[in-house]
Protein backbone atom coordinates (compact mmCIF):
# COMPACT_ATOMS: atom_id res chain seq x y z
CA UNK A 1 0.00 0.00 0.00
CA UNK A 2 1.57 3.08 -0.68
CA UNK A 3 1.75 6.10 1.34
CA UNK A 4 -0.67 8.55 -0.43
CA UNK A 5 -3.33 5.97 0.31
CA UNK A 6 -2.40 5.74 3.93
CA UNK A 7 -2.64 9.20 4.41
CA UNK A 8 -6.03 9.38 3.08
CA UNK A 9 -7.23 6.66 5.55
CA UNK A 10 -5.24 8.20 8.66
CA UNK A 11 -8.04 10.31 10.10
CA UNK A 12 -6.82 12.16 13.17
CA UNK A 13 -3.16 13.82 13.30
CA UNK A 14 -2.80 11.06 16.27
CA UNK A 15 -2.65 7.26 14.99
CA UNK A 16 -4.30 5.06 16.34
CA UNK A 17 -2.57 1.68 17.61
CA UNK A 18 -4.45 0.01 15.30
CA UNK A 19 -2.71 1.96 12.53
CA UNK A 20 0.39 1.78 13.47
CA UNK A 21 0.17 -2.23 13.47
CA UNK A 22 -1.78 -2.53 10.21
CA UNK A 23 0.59 -0.29 7.98
CA UNK A 24 3.99 -1.75 9.75
CA UNK A 25 5.33 1.58 10.60
CA UNK A 26 5.64 4.18 13.85
CA UNK A 27 3.20 6.45 15.44
CA UNK A 28 6.09 8.80 15.04
CA UNK A 29 6.19 8.31 11.45
CA UNK A 30 2.73 7.88 10.45
CA UNK A 31 1.92 11.57 12.38
CA UNK A 32 5.10 12.93 10.37
CA UNK A 33 3.40 12.29 7.37
CA UNK A 34 0.02 13.50 8.34
CA UNK A 35 0.99 16.90 10.23
CA UNK A 36 4.12 17.74 7.95
CA UNK A 37 2.03 16.38 4.97
CA UNK A 38 5.37 14.16 3.75
CA UNK A 39 5.64 11.40 1.19
CA UNK A 40 8.76 9.50 2.73
CA UNK A 41 9.03 7.52 6.25
CA UNK A 42 10.29 10.08 8.32
CA UNK A 43 11.45 12.74 5.54
CA UNK A 44 10.45 15.54 4.52
CA UNK A 45 10.61 14.95 0.68
CA UNK A 46 7.13 16.70 -0.57
CA UNK A 47 7.85 19.37 -3.80
CA UNK A 48 7.26 22.73 -2.44
CA UNK A 49 4.74 24.73 -3.99
CA UNK A 50 5.85 28.05 -2.96
CA UNK A 51 9.44 28.64 -2.79
CA UNK A 52 9.29 31.14 0.44
CA UNK A 53 13.12 30.28 0.66
CA UNK A 54 13.36 31.92 -2.54
CA UNK A 55 15.76 34.91 -0.75
CA UNK A 56 17.62 32.32 0.84
CA UNK A 57 20.64 30.94 0.14
CA UNK A 58 21.10 26.88 1.04
CA UNK A 59 24.56 26.51 2.57
CA UNK A 60 25.83 23.70 0.35
CA UNK A 61 28.70 23.00 1.92
CA UNK A 62 27.67 22.65 5.35
CA UNK A 63 25.68 19.35 4.15
CA UNK A 64 27.04 16.29 4.99
CA UNK A 65 24.79 14.42 3.00
CA UNK A 66 23.04 16.16 -0.08
CA UNK A 67 20.35 13.77 -0.07
CA UNK A 68 18.95 15.82 2.78
CA UNK A 69 18.43 19.01 0.67
CA UNK A 70 15.02 18.52 0.16
CA UNK A 71 14.44 17.37 3.56
CA UNK A 72 15.69 21.06 4.59
CA UNK A 73 13.70 22.56 2.36
CA UNK A 74 10.30 21.78 2.81
CA UNK A 75 10.86 21.82 6.58
CA UNK A 76 11.78 25.80 6.00
CA UNK A 77 8.37 25.36 3.98
CA UNK A 78 6.43 24.13 7.10
CA UNK A 79 8.02 26.52 9.36
CA UNK A 80 6.79 29.30 7.33
CA UNK A 81 4.01 28.50 6.61
CA UNK A 82 3.01 28.00 10.12
CA UNK A 83 4.19 31.21 10.83
CA UNK A 84 6.35 28.91 13.40
CA UNK A 85 9.21 31.49 15.59
CA UNK A 86 12.20 29.34 14.42
CA UNK A 87 13.61 29.75 18.20
CA UNK A 88 10.69 27.42 18.98
CA UNK A 89 11.16 25.30 15.72
CA UNK A 90 14.91 24.92 16.98
CA UNK A 91 14.31 23.99 20.58
CA UNK A 92 11.40 21.79 19.77
CA UNK A 93 13.22 19.26 17.27
CA UNK A 94 16.13 19.66 19.82
CA UNK A 95 14.35 18.65 22.33
CA UNK A 96 13.09 15.04 20.19
CA UNK A 97 16.72 14.65 19.49
CA UNK A 98 17.16 14.57 23.16
CA UNK A 99 14.97 12.33 23.92
CA UNK A 100 15.56 9.81 21.36
CA UNK A 101 19.17 9.75 22.66
CA UNK A 102 17.35 8.59 25.63
CA UNK A 103 18.73 11.96 28.08
CA UNK A 104 16.27 14.67 28.23
CA UNK A 105 14.90 13.69 31.69
CA UNK A 106 18.53 13.78 32.80
CA UNK A 107 19.51 16.66 35.95
CA UNK A 108 22.59 17.81 34.03
CA UNK A 109 20.23 18.23 30.40
CA UNK A 110 17.36 19.98 32.41
CA UNK A 111 20.57 22.25 34.52
CA UNK A 112 21.65 23.28 30.64
CA UNK A 113 17.99 24.12 29.78
CA UNK A 114 16.58 25.72 32.17
CA UNK A 115 17.22 29.20 30.79
CA UNK A 116 14.70 27.93 27.47
CA UNK A 117 12.04 26.92 29.94
CA UNK A 118 10.40 30.40 28.34
CA UNK A 119 10.41 29.05 24.53
CA UNK A 120 7.15 27.10 23.19
CA UNK A 121 7.79 23.26 22.35
CA UNK A 122 6.01 22.52 19.48
CA UNK A 123 4.66 18.55 19.91
CA UNK A 124 4.60 17.92 16.27
CA UNK A 125 8.15 19.31 15.78
CA UNK A 126 9.21 16.82 18.64
CA UNK A 127 8.09 14.05 16.83
CA UNK A 128 9.66 14.61 13.55
CA UNK A 129 12.21 12.24 12.82
CA UNK A 130 15.57 13.98 11.92
CA UNK A 131 18.24 12.77 9.52
CA UNK A 132 20.55 11.14 11.25
CA UNK A 133 23.28 11.20 8.98
CA UNK A 134 24.08 15.24 9.17
CA UNK A 135 26.63 16.16 10.84
CA UNK A 136 24.71 19.24 12.57
CA UNK A 137 21.34 18.90 11.29
CA UNK A 138 19.91 22.11 13.35
CA UNK A 139 22.85 24.43 12.80
CA UNK A 140 22.09 23.69 9.42
CA UNK A 141 18.33 24.48 9.59
CA UNK A 142 19.16 27.29 11.52
CA UNK A 143 21.52 28.50 8.80
CA UNK A 144 19.23 28.02 5.55
CA UNK A 145 16.54 29.88 7.57
CA UNK A 146 18.33 32.83 7.91
CA UNK A 147 17.70 35.56 4.86
CA UNK A 148 21.07 36.24 2.70
CA UNK A 149 21.00 39.49 3.42
CA UNK A 150 20.59 38.91 7.07
CA UNK A 151 23.77 36.80 7.26
CA UNK A 152 25.79 38.92 4.82
CA UNK A 153 25.32 41.68 7.87
CA UNK A 154 26.48 39.47 10.53
CA UNK A 155 28.56 37.76 8.68
CA UNK A 156 27.35 34.79 9.64
CA UNK A 157 28.11 31.62 7.45
CA UNK A 158 28.89 28.13 8.95
CA UNK A 159 32.27 26.65 8.42
CA UNK A 160 32.11 22.95 6.31
CA UNK A 161 32.92 20.00 8.47
CA UNK A 162 36.02 19.17 6.32
CA UNK A 163 37.21 22.42 6.74
CA UNK A 164 36.73 22.48 10.51
CA UNK A 165 38.74 18.77 11.10
CA UNK A 166 41.46 20.64 9.10
CA UNK A 167 42.12 23.10 11.32
CA UNK A 168 41.83 21.05 14.61
CA UNK A 169 43.22 18.18 13.59
CA UNK A 170 47.45 18.35 15.13
CA UNK A 171 45.47 19.58 18.70
CA UNK A 172 46.33 16.97 21.10
CA UNK A 173 43.85 16.73 24.22
CA UNK A 174 45.67 14.67 26.39
CA UNK A 175 47.08 16.56 28.92
CA UNK A 176 44.25 18.07 29.59
CA UNK A 177 44.50 21.32 27.30
CA UNK A 178 41.95 23.07 27.09
CA UNK A 179 39.93 24.66 23.98
CA UNK A 180 38.04 27.81 23.03
CA UNK A 181 35.96 28.91 19.54
CA UNK A 182 35.28 33.03 20.75
CA UNK A 183 32.26 32.96 18.04
CA UNK A 184 31.56 29.35 18.03
CA UNK A 185 27.95 29.48 16.17
CA UNK A 186 26.29 26.00 15.98
CA UNK A 187 29.33 24.86 17.54
CA UNK A 188 31.20 23.17 14.66
CA UNK A 189 34.46 23.46 15.83
CA UNK A 190 33.52 22.03 19.03
CA UNK A 191 32.57 19.28 17.86
CA UNK A 192 35.34 18.49 16.22
CA UNK A 193 37.39 18.29 19.10
CA UNK A 194 39.12 14.99 19.57
CA UNK A 195 38.56 15.08 23.37
CA UNK A 196 36.67 12.64 25.56
CA UNK A 197 36.37 15.26 28.35
CA UNK A 198 33.61 18.05 27.09
CA UNK A 199 35.13 20.35 30.15
CA UNK A 200 38.14 21.03 27.80
CA UNK A 201 35.74 22.75 25.86
CA UNK A 202 34.89 26.35 26.03
CA UNK A 203 32.45 28.33 23.42
CA UNK A 204 30.98 32.09 23.31
CA UNK A 205 28.82 33.46 20.21
CA UNK A 206 26.44 36.62 20.74
CA UNK A 207 23.77 34.63 19.02
CA UNK A 208 21.02 33.44 21.44
CA UNK A 209 20.35 30.16 19.33
CA UNK A 210 23.64 29.44 18.08
CA UNK A 211 24.23 28.93 21.94
CA UNK A 212 21.30 26.95 22.25
CA UNK A 213 22.25 24.64 19.10
CA UNK A 214 25.78 24.13 20.27
CA UNK A 215 24.59 23.20 23.72
CA UNK A 216 22.21 20.61 22.43
CA UNK A 217 25.23 19.09 20.20
CA UNK A 218 27.55 18.82 22.99
CA UNK A 219 25.06 17.08 25.00
CA UNK A 220 24.53 14.93 22.25
CA UNK A 221 27.56 14.02 21.16
CA UNK A 222 28.63 13.54 25.01
CA UNK A 223 25.37 11.39 25.93
CA UNK A 224 27.18 9.56 27.93
CA UNK A 225 28.44 11.72 30.89
CA UNK A 226 27.23 14.45 33.11
CA UNK A 227 28.29 17.83 32.20
CA UNK A 228 26.50 21.28 31.63
CA UNK A 229 28.05 22.58 28.02
CA UNK A 230 30.11 25.76 28.64
CA UNK A 231 28.58 27.69 25.64
CA UNK A 232 27.94 31.60 26.87
CA UNK A 233 26.00 33.65 24.87
CA UNK A 234 28.51 36.70 25.45
CA UNK A 235 29.61 39.53 23.26
CA UNK A 236 33.29 38.46 22.67
CA UNK A 237 34.27 41.84 21.32
CA UNK A 238 32.80 43.57 24.39
CA UNK A 239 35.21 41.67 26.68
CA UNK A 240 34.83 42.01 30.23
CA UNK A 241 32.81 44.71 31.56
CA UNK A 242 29.92 45.50 34.55
CA UNK A 243 27.51 44.52 31.91
CA UNK A 244 29.32 40.84 31.34
CA UNK A 245 31.54 40.21 33.72
CA UNK A 246 32.16 36.55 32.85
CA UNK A 247 35.06 34.90 33.69
CA UNK A 248 35.87 33.30 30.19
CA UNK A 249 37.26 36.68 29.57
CA UNK A 250 39.71 36.08 31.51
CA UNK A 251 40.53 32.35 31.02
CA UNK A 252 43.80 31.05 28.92
CA UNK A 253 43.76 28.38 26.63
CA UNK A 254 45.88 25.92 24.95
CA UNK A 255 44.08 25.91 21.72
CA UNK A 256 41.36 29.06 19.85
CA UNK A 257 39.84 28.49 16.65
CA UNK A 258 36.93 29.66 14.85
CA UNK A 259 35.60 31.12 11.87
CA UNK A 260 34.64 34.34 12.80
CA UNK A 261 32.44 37.01 11.27
CA UNK A 262 33.42 38.32 7.83
CA UNK A 263 32.43 42.20 6.42
CA UNK A 264 30.75 43.50 9.80
CA UNK A 265 32.22 46.55 11.39
CA UNK A 266 33.11 46.89 15.23
CA UNK A 267 32.11 50.39 16.20
CA UNK A 268 33.05 49.57 19.82
CA UNK A 269 36.75 48.50 18.50
CA UNK A 270 38.75 47.64 21.92
CA UNK A 271 41.81 47.55 19.95
CA UNK A 272 41.37 50.79 17.69
CA UNK A 273 45.29 51.25 18.02
CA UNK A 274 45.75 48.22 16.01
CA UNK A 275 42.72 47.90 14.45
CA UNK A 276 42.39 50.82 12.61
CA UNK A 277 39.59 49.33 9.81
CA UNK A 278 37.45 47.81 12.56
CA UNK A 279 36.79 45.02 10.40
CA UNK A 280 35.54 42.49 12.62
CA UNK A 281 37.20 39.36 12.30
CA UNK A 282 40.51 41.56 12.90
CA UNK A 283 39.20 42.27 16.46
CA UNK A 284 38.42 38.82 17.19
CA UNK A 285 41.79 37.64 16.58
CA UNK A 286 43.50 40.10 18.76
CA UNK A 287 41.19 39.53 21.27
CA UNK A 288 41.68 35.61 21.00
CA UNK A 289 44.90 35.62 20.66
CA UNK A 290 45.57 37.58 24.57
CA UNK A 291 43.92 34.70 25.83
CA UNK A 292 46.28 32.02 24.26
CA UNK A 293 48.44 30.49 26.83
CA UNK A 294 52.34 30.16 26.53
CA UNK A 295 53.04 27.84 23.49
CA UNK A 296 49.56 28.54 22.47
CA UNK A 297 47.86 27.95 18.93
CA UNK A 298 45.47 30.22 17.51
CA UNK A 299 43.99 29.21 13.79
CA UNK A 300 41.22 31.56 12.32
CA UNK A 301 39.34 31.02 8.80
CA UNK A 302 39.70 34.44 7.26
CA UNK A 303 38.39 35.85 3.30
CA UNK A 304 41.20 35.19 0.87
CA UNK A 305 41.51 39.13 0.82
CA UNK A 306 43.20 39.22 4.04
CA UNK A 307 45.77 38.49 2.32
CA UNK A 308 46.48 41.50 0.25
CA UNK A 309 43.58 44.09 0.43
CA UNK A 310 44.94 47.48 1.77
CA UNK A 311 42.31 47.70 4.21
CA UNK A 312 43.47 44.44 6.22
CA UNK A 313 47.23 45.91 6.67
CA UNK A 314 46.50 46.55 10.22
CA UNK A 315 45.56 42.73 11.05
CA UNK A 316 48.81 41.65 9.20
CA UNK A 317 50.96 43.98 10.91
CA UNK A 318 49.85 42.71 13.83
CA UNK A 319 50.06 38.99 12.76
CA UNK A 320 53.69 39.24 11.12
CA UNK A 321 54.92 41.50 13.96
CA UNK A 322 53.29 40.33 17.38
CA UNK A 323 52.57 36.52 16.74
CA UNK A 324 54.68 33.50 15.29
CA UNK A 325 52.90 33.08 12.07
CA UNK A 326 52.89 29.39 11.70
CA UNK A 327 51.58 28.64 8.08
CA UNK A 328 48.59 29.72 5.93
CA UNK A 329 46.66 27.03 4.11
CA UNK A 330 44.80 28.36 0.81
CA UNK A 331 41.69 26.59 0.07
CA UNK A 332 39.98 26.31 -3.44
CA UNK A 333 35.84 26.77 -1.70
CA UNK A 334 33.55 29.38 -1.26
CA UNK A 335 30.44 29.79 1.06
CA UNK A 336 26.99 29.52 -0.86
CA UNK A 337 26.18 33.33 -1.22
CA UNK A 338 30.16 34.76 -0.99
CA UNK A 339 32.09 35.71 -3.88
CA UNK A 340 35.50 35.39 -1.58
CA UNK A 341 37.47 32.75 -1.42
CA UNK A 342 39.07 31.48 2.14
CA UNK A 343 42.28 30.88 4.05
CA UNK A 344 42.95 30.14 7.89
CA UNK A 345 45.74 31.34 9.05
CA UNK A 346 47.61 29.38 12.37
CA UNK A 347 49.56 32.10 14.67
CA UNK A 348 51.40 30.88 18.12
CA UNK A 349 52.72 32.29 20.81
CA UNK A 350 56.29 30.33 20.70
CA UNK A 351 59.85 31.98 19.51
CA UNK A 352 59.52 33.52 16.01
CA UNK A 353 60.65 31.85 13.16
CA UNK A 354 61.66 33.42 9.84
CA UNK A 355 59.52 31.08 7.68
CA UNK A 356 56.24 29.87 8.05
CA UNK A 357 54.25 27.35 5.87
CA UNK A 358 52.69 27.38 3.06
CA UNK A 359 50.00 24.77 1.75
CA UNK A 360 48.08 24.47 -1.03
CA UNK A 361 46.36 21.76 -3.51
CA UNK A 362 48.03 19.82 -0.64
CA UNK A 363 51.25 20.86 -1.36
CA UNK A 364 53.42 22.47 0.94
CA UNK A 365 56.15 24.55 0.90
CA UNK A 366 58.18 26.97 3.21
CA UNK A 367 58.02 30.98 3.02
CA UNK A 368 60.48 33.72 4.10
CA UNK A 369 59.04 35.76 6.68
CA UNK A 370 60.90 38.59 4.96
CA UNK A 371 58.91 38.65 1.81
CA UNK A 372 56.00 39.96 4.05
CA UNK A 373 57.95 43.24 4.81
CA UNK A 374 58.69 43.51 0.60
CA UNK A 375 55.54 45.64 0.00
CA UNK A 376 54.35 49.11 1.35
CA UNK A 377 51.16 47.17 3.50
CA UNK A 378 52.77 44.23 4.64
CA UNK A 379 50.89 42.05 1.28
CA UNK A 380 50.98 38.06 1.98
CA UNK A 381 52.33 37.28 -0.86
CA UNK A 382 53.39 34.26 -0.62
CA UNK A 383 56.84 34.71 -2.80
CA UNK A 384 58.52 31.62 -3.72
CA UNK A 385 62.63 32.24 -4.03
CA UNK A 386 62.30 32.69 -7.68
CA UNK A 387 59.49 34.92 -7.31
CA UNK A 388 61.77 37.04 -4.89
CA UNK A 389 64.73 36.91 -7.04
CA UNK A 390 62.88 38.04 -10.06
CA UNK A 391 61.08 41.05 -7.62
CA UNK A 392 64.39 42.28 -6.25
CA UNK A 393 66.13 42.12 -10.04
CA UNK A 394 63.08 44.70 -10.99
CA UNK A 395 63.02 47.19 -7.79
CA UNK A 396 67.06 47.28 -8.37
CA UNK A 397 66.82 48.54 -11.10
CA UNK A 398 63.49 50.60 -10.18
CA UNK A 399 64.22 54.59 -9.25
CA UNK A 400 60.56 56.07 -10.30
CA UNK A 401 57.25 55.07 -9.81
CA UNK A 402 53.89 56.81 -10.91
CA UNK A 403 53.11 58.61 -7.74
CA UNK A 404 53.46 62.16 -9.68
CA UNK A 405 51.45 60.96 -12.41
CA UNK A 406 47.75 62.53 -13.08
CA UNK A 407 45.05 59.92 -11.84
CA UNK A 408 40.81 60.33 -12.40
CA UNK A 409 38.12 58.33 -12.55
CA UNK A 410 35.66 57.57 -15.26
CA UNK A 411 32.04 59.19 -15.33
CA UNK A 412 29.52 58.39 -12.94
CA UNK A 413 26.37 59.14 -14.25
CA UNK A 414 24.11 58.30 -11.75
CA UNK A 415 21.67 56.14 -14.00
CA UNK A 416 23.04 54.82 -17.08
CA UNK A 417 19.74 53.34 -18.18
CA UNK A 418 18.35 56.72 -18.72
CA UNK A 419 21.82 58.69 -19.89
CA UNK A 420 23.63 56.34 -21.92
CA UNK A 421 22.52 55.33 -25.42
CA UNK A 422 23.05 52.60 -28.23
CA UNK A 423 22.64 55.03 -31.17
CA UNK A 424 23.96 58.56 -32.10
CA UNK A 425 21.35 61.24 -31.15
CA UNK A 426 21.76 65.40 -31.74
CA UNK A 427 24.48 66.92 -29.62
CA UNK A 428 25.96 63.08 -27.80
CA UNK A 429 29.41 61.72 -27.74
CA UNK A 430 30.85 58.72 -27.61
CA UNK A 431 31.32 56.93 -24.49
CA UNK A 432 33.94 54.36 -23.79
CA UNK A 433 33.47 51.98 -20.72
CA UNK A 434 35.63 49.29 -19.60
CA UNK A 435 34.50 46.50 -21.53
CA UNK A 436 36.22 48.45 -24.64
CA UNK A 437 39.28 48.63 -22.85
CA UNK A 438 41.94 46.35 -24.54
CA UNK A 439 45.96 45.87 -24.33
CA UNK A 440 46.81 49.19 -25.52
CA UNK A 441 43.76 50.25 -27.95
CA UNK A 442 40.31 50.63 -27.53
CA UNK A 443 37.49 48.83 -29.06
CA UNK A 444 34.65 50.77 -30.66
CA UNK A 445 32.64 52.24 -28.59
CA UNK A 446 29.07 50.94 -28.12
CA UNK A 447 27.26 53.79 -25.79
CA UNK A 448 26.61 57.71 -26.09
CA UNK A 449 25.83 60.64 -23.91
CA UNK A 450 24.51 63.59 -23.80
CA UNK A 451 27.59 65.48 -21.99
CA UNK A 452 26.11 67.96 -19.84
CA UNK A 453 28.41 68.01 -16.62
CA UNK A 454 25.70 69.52 -14.19
CA UNK A 455 23.48 66.07 -14.84
CA UNK A 456 25.62 63.80 -14.11
CA UNK A 457 26.35 62.44 -10.88
CA UNK A 458 30.61 62.80 -10.74
CA UNK A 459 33.03 63.95 -13.10
CA UNK A 460 36.58 64.51 -13.24
CA UNK A 461 38.48 67.87 -14.06
CA UNK A 462 37.22 68.58 -18.18
CA UNK A 463 41.13 68.75 -18.55
CA UNK A 464 41.62 65.61 -17.93
CA UNK A 465 38.90 63.76 -20.26
CA UNK A 466 40.24 66.15 -22.91
CA UNK A 467 44.13 65.45 -22.27
CA UNK A 468 45.93 65.10 -25.87
CA UNK A 469 46.78 61.43 -25.01
CA UNK A 470 45.91 59.25 -21.51
CA UNK A 471 46.04 56.08 -20.80
CA UNK A 472 42.62 54.43 -19.36
CA UNK A 473 42.48 50.97 -17.69
CA UNK A 474 40.08 48.63 -16.43
CA UNK A 475 39.21 48.84 -12.85
CA UNK A 476 37.36 45.28 -12.24
CA UNK A 477 40.07 43.17 -13.54
CA UNK A 478 42.48 40.54 -12.26
CA UNK A 479 45.17 41.80 -14.63
CA UNK A 480 46.32 45.16 -16.00
CA UNK A 481 44.46 46.07 -19.33
CA UNK A 482 45.76 49.38 -20.18
CA UNK A 483 44.65 51.03 -23.45
CA UNK A 484 45.96 54.47 -24.99
CA UNK A 485 43.41 57.69 -26.22
CA UNK A 486 44.12 60.61 -27.86
CA UNK A 487 41.32 61.43 -29.29
CA UNK A 488 39.98 63.49 -25.98
CA UNK A 489 36.99 60.77 -25.46
CA UNK A 490 35.15 60.40 -22.11
CA UNK A 491 35.02 56.71 -20.34
CA UNK A 492 32.25 55.76 -17.82
CA UNK A 493 33.57 54.83 -13.97
CA UNK A 494 34.23 51.19 -14.97
CA UNK A 495 37.46 52.97 -16.43
CA UNK A 496 40.19 54.82 -14.21
CA UNK A 497 42.20 57.46 -16.06
CA UNK A 498 46.11 57.77 -15.69
CA UNK A 499 48.34 60.24 -17.40
CA UNK A 500 51.36 58.84 -16.40
CA UNK A 501 54.66 61.11 -15.62
CA UNK A 502 58.00 58.89 -15.51
CA UNK A 503 60.89 60.79 -16.44
CA UNK A 504 62.92 60.10 -19.99
CA UNK A 505 59.12 57.63 -20.96
CA UNK A 506 56.28 59.22 -23.22
CA UNK A 507 53.35 57.88 -21.87
CA UNK A 508 53.04 55.22 -24.99
CA UNK A 509 56.08 53.33 -23.23
CA UNK A 510 54.90 53.69 -19.65
CA UNK A 511 52.01 51.53 -21.42
CA UNK A 512 54.34 49.11 -23.03
CA UNK A 513 55.94 48.51 -19.10
CA UNK A 514 51.92 48.29 -18.05
CA UNK A 515 50.55 45.77 -20.17
CA UNK A 516 54.25 43.70 -20.51
CA UNK A 517 54.09 40.05 -18.90
CA UNK A 518 56.70 41.22 -16.40
CA UNK A 519 54.62 43.86 -15.16
CA UNK A 520 51.66 41.67 -15.04
CA UNK A 521 53.60 39.31 -12.66
CA UNK A 522 54.99 41.79 -10.47
CA UNK A 523 51.52 42.78 -9.76
CA UNK A 524 49.94 39.68 -9.09
CA UNK A 525 52.54 38.49 -6.99
CA UNK A 526 52.94 41.83 -4.84
CA UNK A 527 48.74 42.49 -4.79
CA UNK A 528 46.78 39.70 -6.69
CA UNK A 529 43.40 41.56 -6.00
CA UNK A 530 40.54 41.54 -8.55
CA UNK A 531 40.84 45.35 -8.32
CA UNK A 532 43.18 47.64 -9.69
CA UNK A 533 44.08 49.92 -7.52
CA UNK A 534 45.68 53.15 -7.37
CA UNK A 535 47.50 52.88 -4.44
CA UNK A 536 48.95 49.34 -5.98
CA UNK A 537 49.92 50.55 -9.12
CA UNK A 538 51.73 53.36 -7.52
CA UNK A 539 54.21 50.50 -5.62
CA UNK A 540 55.58 49.43 -9.39
CA UNK A 541 58.95 50.54 -9.52
CA UNK A 542 59.96 51.66 -13.10
CA UNK A 543 63.10 51.82 -14.56
CA UNK A 544 65.28 54.62 -15.81
CA UNK A 545 65.93 54.23 -19.40
CA UNK A 546 67.65 55.91 -22.32
CA UNK A 547 66.86 57.92 -24.54
CA UNK A 548 67.28 54.78 -27.39
CA UNK A 549 65.54 52.61 -25.14
CA UNK A 550 62.28 55.03 -24.92
CA UNK A 551 62.33 55.55 -28.80
CA UNK A 552 62.43 51.75 -29.49
CA UNK A 553 59.23 50.58 -27.30
CA UNK A 554 57.28 53.83 -28.26
CA UNK A 555 57.85 52.82 -31.97
CA UNK A 556 56.93 49.04 -30.73
CA UNK A 557 53.75 50.69 -29.48
CA UNK A 558 52.59 52.56 -33.02
CA UNK A 559 52.82 49.19 -34.26
CA UNK A 560 50.66 47.95 -32.32
CA UNK A 561 48.06 50.85 -32.25
CA UNK A 562 48.19 50.22 -36.36
CA UNK A 563 47.35 46.69 -35.74
CA UNK A 564 50.61 44.60 -35.38
CA UNK A 565 49.29 43.03 -32.20
CA UNK A 566 52.18 40.90 -32.79
CA UNK A 567 54.32 43.04 -31.81
CA UNK A 568 53.60 42.61 -28.16
CA UNK A 569 56.44 39.88 -27.85
CA UNK A 570 59.29 41.84 -29.16
CA UNK A 571 57.64 44.29 -26.41
CA UNK A 572 57.69 41.46 -23.60
CA UNK A 573 61.42 40.29 -24.82
CA UNK A 574 62.89 44.36 -24.98
CA UNK A 575 61.66 44.51 -21.18
CA UNK A 576 62.88 41.23 -20.23
CA UNK A 577 66.24 43.00 -21.65
CA UNK A 578 66.20 46.35 -19.75
CA UNK A 579 65.90 44.05 -16.39
CA UNK A 580 68.38 41.67 -17.91
CA UNK A 581 66.18 38.68 -16.17
CA UNK A 582 67.88 35.16 -16.81
CA UNK A 583 65.90 32.57 -19.27
CA UNK A 584 65.25 30.48 -16.13
CA UNK A 585 63.39 34.13 -14.61
CA UNK A 586 62.04 35.05 -18.11
CA UNK A 587 60.64 31.23 -18.42
CA UNK A 588 59.09 31.40 -14.38
CA UNK A 589 57.32 34.81 -15.56
CA UNK A 590 55.54 33.52 -18.46
CA UNK A 591 54.32 29.97 -16.99
CA UNK A 592 52.84 32.21 -14.08
CA UNK A 593 51.38 34.54 -16.37
CA UNK A 594 50.17 32.66 -19.32
CA UNK A 595 50.34 28.97 -18.09
CA UNK A 596 53.52 28.68 -20.29
CA UNK A 597 57.05 29.20 -21.61
CA UNK A 598 56.89 30.56 -25.28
Amino acid sequence: MNKDHILDNIKDNEPSSSEVEHYGVSKATLRNWKKLKTRSAGRLTTRANKRRSKNRVLPLEYFSNDNNITFVQNMLEYIDDNKIDIVSAIFSLGIGLLSRAGILEKQHVLNALNEYTHIDILDELVEVDLPDDEFDILGLLYQSYLYEGEKNTIGSYYTPQKIVRNMVKKFDFNKEELFFDPCCGSGAFLLSIDSNNPNQIFGVDNDKTAVLISKINLLLKYHELEFVPQVYCLDYLMGYSFMQPHPIFEKKFDYIATNPPWGAIDNNCINQNAIVSKETFSSFFINAYAQLKDNGIIRFLFPESILNVKAHTDIRKFIVDSTKLVSITLYNDMFSGVTTKYIDIESSKAAREDRFELYSNNQRRLIDIKTVYETKNLVFNLLSEDDISIIKAVRRRGQFSLENSIWALGIVTGDNKGKLFPEYRAGMEKIYTGKEIQPYYLLPAKNYILYNRDNLQQVAKEEIYRAPEKLVYKFISNRLVFAYDDSKSLFLNSANILIPNIPSMTTKTVMAFLNSSLYQYIYLKLFGEVKILKGNLIELPFPKITIEENKKLTSLVDEVLCGNTSVQKAIDEYIFLIFNLTDEQIMHVRRTVHGKTN
